[in-house]
């Protein structure tokens, strides 16, 4: 087993964080306070090649493995800083992006791929509804009623991430109710297909600098040629394929932040006296440092093992779903303990930390919660 990671992958998690760190994380905590999109920085992140990375080169990607797609959100969380635009860019880049890599025709493929590598095109998934969460199968309202050469939508979706901003969706709805998860098909969704609105702006109490609303479709017309694989067969073959890698690559926003947490808490711990002592020498203190980092190394190790899976072709449901539960788990464990070292001023805006226990609480409800995801686990052992 070689745990190196090869040298093209550390050069670009090395400019990947040069690049955040000078170009995002300077008005993070500004955009994070008023709950501000700011489309230049989205701009700058298509020059970067950041927001296509997974998307074969023949249709304007970068054509990067699963691996190299995880350090890259990884290094961005860690330099940035800004959990929101981290989650912005795996609702595009992954979520909103592969199902259409992975189950797209040619003609949707060199209609999308183009606009959605560059940034021209903001993408988002539409399956959470506002009574469907884990159950998002089994509980699914939203109908796509099949009227000659066009499909037609009702309902609504819910905590959709990218919303408010978003030109492409993947929305998912049945088409057959008889027959369970297997009586559900995927569409492309455009912004300005009629009957298609977008809900207010959800004020949420992390990842603020990630724009979220609820998506609702009237009477909404989709091209039969918009439907992603055969029908009823969406959620299944799209749901399986994407959600392994919303798992390990969304996820690995988790580590980049737990290492950015830890830095910090060590670099404060040596600075801060208390008792005529620096706190980096009283033991509770180390224990907790000692024990944020066995998490961070633990949970580094569990998600580059599902990429790693991923790029060979693997089915990955127990790695992807054993790393999701952990990592984000962890995230939340680490923030705690950060914020323990800091004291009061992990209560204050102005420090990061504040904005790190705050955005880590999503780790464990978003895609599947804690809970699910043993399920997952469970039933695949």
């Amino acid at each position: 087993m070689n745990f190196a990671l090869p040298e093209e992958i550390l050069e670009f998690k090395a400019n990947v964080k040069s690049f955040v760190k000078s170009v995002i994380l300077p008005s993070a905590e500004e955009r994070d306070l008023h709950g501000i999109w700011d489309p230049s920085l989205w701009k700058k992140m298509g020059e970067m090649g950041l927001l296509g990375l997974s998307i074969p080169e023949e249709y304007g990607g970068q054509g990067a493995s699963c691996l190299m797609t995880t350090v890259a959100h990884e290094a961005f969380a860690e330099g940035s800083c800004d959990g929101g635009l981290t989650l912005a860019l795996g609702a595009h880049a992954i979520i909103g992006t592969m199902p259409i890599v992975f189950c797209g025709t040619e003609a949707q493929k060199r209609k999308y791929l183009p606009k959605l590598a560059t940034g021209e095109y903001i993408s988002g998934l539409g399956l959470t509804e506002p009574g469907s969460g884990s159950d998002a199968a089994g509980s699914m309202e939203t109908r796509a009623v099949k009227k000659g050469d066009k499909y037609v939508l009702n309902g609504t979706k819910m905590f959709i991430t990218n919303g408010p901003i978003g030109d492409v969706f993947i929305v998912m709805a049945v088409t057959d109710k008889s027959k369970g998860a297997m009586g559900i098909s995927v569409f492309i969704v455009e912004k300005g297909y009629k009957g298609f609105k977008v809900g207010k702006k959800l004020n949420k109490m992390g990842m603020r600098t990630s724009l979220t609303s609820e998506l609702i479709f009237e009477d909404m017309e989709v091209p039969e040629e918009n439907r992603l694989e055969k029908e009823n067969s969406g959620f299944v073959r799209i749901g399986r394929a994407t959600l392994e890698w919303e798992r390990t690559v969304l996820v690995a926003a988790s580590i980049g932040s737990m290492q950015n947490m830890i830095d910090s808490g060590v670099l404060y711990a040596k600075q801060r006296k208390q008792f005529g002592e620096p706190l980096i020498k009283f033991q509770a203190i180390q224990d907790k440092i000692a024990r944020s980092r066995m998490k961070l190394d633990a949970a580094r190790l569990l998600i580059y093992k599902s990429a790693v899976k991923k790029d060979q072709g693997l089915p990955a449901p127990i790695e992807s779903s054993i790393a999701k539960v952990y990592a984000t788990e962890a995230s939340n464990e680490v923030a705690y303990d950060m914020g323990q070292i800091f004291g009061g001023y992990a209560f204050i805006h102005e420090f990061p930390i504040e904005r790190a226990y705050r955005d880590t609480r999503l780790g464990t409800i978003g895609a599947g919660t804690s809970e699910v995801m043993r399920s997952i686990i469970a039933a695949n052992t």
